[in-house]
């Protein structure tokens, strides 16, 4: 009898770490801010500003608009694994990418929406006022890539974003071009997503992103 318990008690606890495996396994998300109306807060999204919803000139679909000197995060509690895609599309609106500072994303140790950051974590950079400067890189592995990608012709029109985690290492695509596939993260560090507006836009310039897309690798 106390054997039937014993292998009773082993199923259950081997099942029950299948399923919790699988939901963890389970890391597939989709925003695309359809189901908001225009300037209203999605619940996707925290912040340490103003999160609203807009549909910026000439564009398809809803975006979420991002203000000068505030970082946004995904409302999820759980941080992403070892491995996974993450995309996202770019819009910046301006007379000149010139007019718009850098703005920088990427993923950071936890998901506290208290402050600004910049080039935190394992960070890609885009330097708009550069018009093709693009740094990569995480500063607690002292390390930093510089690269060149045309930003001035992503003026008015959405740029795609592709980052590749692998373990340790991140691939960095821009509209499929690949900039960077390096190591970019300690082993075991959690993995949350943010992405900051620059710290001052001119002439009217705007930041937007949307369409965000997690899956696994």
């Amino acid at each position: 009898m106390k054997k039937y318990f014993l292998i009773t008690g082993l199923v259950i606890v081997f099942s029950s770490l299948a399923v919790f495996r699988a939901a963890a396994q389970n890391i597939d998300f989709s925003e695309d801010f359809s189901k908001y109306q225009i300037g209203a807060t999605p619940r996707s999204i925290k912040t340490n500003g103003a999160a609203t919803i807009a549909r910026p000139t000439g564009q398809e679909g809803k975006w979420l608009s991002l203000q000068d000197n505030i970082t946004y995060k995904l409302n999820r509690p759980a941080s992403l694994p070892k491995s996974f895609i993450f995309e996202f599309d770019i819009l910046a609106q301006a007379e000149q990418i010139k007019d718009m500072s850098p703005i920088s994303f990427g993923f950071v140790k936890d998901n506290a929406a208290r402050e600004y950051i910049s080039n935190g974590g394992a960070f890609v950079q885009l330097h708009y006022y550069d018009a093709d400067a693009v740094n990569i890189g995480n500063y607690d592995l002292s390390k930093e890539a510089n690269t060149k990608f045309d930003l001035s012709a992503t003026a008015n029109r959405p740029l795609h974003v592709k980052l590749v985690v692998s373990g340790t290492q991140m691939a960095v695509y821009l509209d499929n071009t690949k900039l960077s596939d390096t190591v970019l993260f300690q082993p075991g560090s959690a993995r949350y997503f943010y992405i900051s507006g620059p710290n001052q836009s001119e002439n009217g310039a705007k930041l937007f992103i949307s369409n965000l897309k997690i899956a696994g690798s």
